[in-house]
């Protein structure tokens, strides 16, 4: 694969998924929006807001921080599988793969470079809409709050950010790996539903068997009481785990490979 070559493939993946992925990259800030919709149309929720000072505005950071984490390894999964499963799946259903097989590109190359595209995509938006919701939320409090500065929340801020980092890391890796699943059904069944329904049991197996897991590795360690919250508790960094999913994930993209190579293009 030549670099003219790569970079009229990056050019055209960015070209075909730009507005898919900027919806994706909104549909993570639901929360922060329902948030936004409460705080408009409820006049508690408006009082509230008013009432925080640079004292308390640390309960604020690590309610969005705890909520936007527990959207994420949940309903965001759906969401980023929804997104994955069109990364091969609909080329091959309409053909136009066979554009790219008339250039001088190898298979594997051809699927190695979807999948990199597409998983920096979703992982990076994953992570990042931990990090940019809290942002938000410092921005909103500090220009709406009366009681409320930039500078005197600051160090809540900070301390927030830092700690959530790590559940940035917890749902980067786990959303590679639900990424690196629904890849390789949509290499598997060319009609991206069958893709969408075997990602959608796929999911809901993992959180039957596996669920309780990730909620504790992120969110339940650092709310022992249901009530406050331990940010040092919070998103724990555990090798094992982590590792495992990385080599899982890195298990369904060869299985992926292993498919797409033997896979008949008519």
């Amino acid at each position: 694969m030549t670099k003219s070559i790569m970079k009229a493939m990056l050019w055209k993946e960015w070209r075909e998924t730009r507005l898919k992925w900027l919806a994706f990259a909104f549909a993570f800030h639901i929360p922060l929006v329902i948030a936004g919709l409460v705080v408009t149309f409820r006049e508690e929720a408006r009082f509230d807001l008013y009432a925080l000072s640079d004292s308390v505005v640390s309960y604020a950071f690590e309610f969005a921080l705890v909520f936007q984490s527990g959207f994420l390894i949940t309903a965001g999964l759906f969401l980023l599988a929804f997104f994955a499963v069109g990364s091969i799946g609909a080329e091959l259903d309409n053909q136009s793969m066979f554009f790219l097989f008339e250039r001088p590109v190898h298979r594997w190359q051809l699927l190695l470079f979807k999948y990199v595209v597409g998983a920096v995509q979703t992982t990076t938006c994953v992570g990042l809409s931990l990090l940019t919701t809290l942002t938000a939320v410092y921005l909103v409090i500090a220009a709406a709050a009366t009681n409320v500065s930039l500078a005197g929340a600051w160090d809540s801020f900070a301390l927030v950010v830092a700690n959530g980092a790590r559940g940035a890391v917890w749902t980067t890796v786990i959303a590679l790996m639900v990424y690196s699943g629904t890849f390789l059904f949509s290499v598997w069944f060319e009609k991206w539903w069958i893709a969408v329904i075997a990602g959608a049991v796929s999911l809901v197996l993992m959180f039957y068997f596996f669920g309780q897991n990730i909620i504790d590795w992120v969110i339940s360690k650092a709310k022992p009481n249901g009530d406050s919250i331990n940010l040092e508790f919070y998103g724990r960094l555990e090798l094992m785990p982590i590792l495992a999913m990385l080599l899982i994930s890195a298990g369904l993209f060869f299985a992926s490979q292993y498919v797409f190579a033997r896979k008949e293009m008519r």
